[in-house]
């Protein structure tokens, strides 16, 4: 599978090689997969479900930015692990995409999305009446005890990224999920964080402890602690023209 790889003053850092260019010399990139939009001069493909993003023009100079939410956990939820990469050179030829799906039952958490090697961790699921689970960002915790919020894994996961903690239960209440943007507050998930791609859609809020609403689908948001969590998104743009 071909490498993704990063540019910047210090030269390539290691998502892995630079990869060939296109052999016509295009003046810029191309590529096939998902759902294809545009807005300004940016071409954006945005998967709401696995399949593959294929490259079949990589002029020198030319560069993708491109974000993955895993799948937001369920019953007070973490949110899905958040991680933006900009300035990624990739070669010509075919990349997996991977959009991570609700999980229920004794699953700690839900579903990871993946683009190539980088990968948002599912959010931590709260069905267990104990300790919330961890999770891109963690569970909260349940009520009728000294029940503790699951940890955020993604910022320290090899993909860095964005994931907090969910909150600790209380006697009477559970604990919010964590979010990319903040930690989980009493009964309340915790905030989302502003697609760093068309800056106005949120992802990867947490559930709260409270209610029974699930997180939409392709948001990778929590699900109270009566709801699912949303599915998973992968989210990738390049200049066009």
């Amino acid at each position: 599978m071909p490498l993704l790889s990063t540019t910047g003053a210090a030269g390539a850092r290691a998502f892995g090689l630079f990869g060939a260019q296109s052999a016509a010399a295009a003046a810029f990139i191309s590529a096939t997969g998902g759902t294809i939009t545009t807005s300004g001069n940016y071409k954006i493909h945005t998967f709401t479900s696995s399949g593959t993003f294929t490259v079949t023009a990589t002029p020198a100079g030319k560069f993708i930015d491109f974000i993955v939410v895993g799948s937001g956990g369920s019953r007070r939820g973490g949110g899905g692990g958040y991680v933006y990469k900009s300035g990624q050179t990739a070669s010509l030829g075919s990349y997996s995409v991977v959009v991570g799906q609700p999980t229920s039952g004794a699953e700690t958490r839900a579903g990871d999305s993946s683009f190539a090697s980088v990968v948002g961790l599912g959010g931590g699921n709260g069905f267990t009446v104990n300790n919330g689970q961890d999770g891109g960002s963690g569970a909260g915790g349940d009520s009728g005890g000294t029940y503790v919020g699951g940890a955020g894994l993604q910022p320290t996961s090899a993909s860095g990224g964005f994931g907090n903690s969910g909150a600790n239960g209380t006697l009477f209440t559970a604990g919010g999920g964590g979010g990319a943007g903040s930690v989980g507050s009493g009964s309340t998930g915790g905030s989302g964080r502003l697609s760093d791609i068309d800056g106005v859609t949120v992802y990867s809020a947490g559930g709260n402890g409270t209610g029974s609403n699930s997180g939409a689908a392709n948001t990778g948001n929590g699900g109270d602690k009566d709801g699912d969590g949303g599915s998973g998104v992968v989210v990738i743009r390049y200049l066009y023209q």
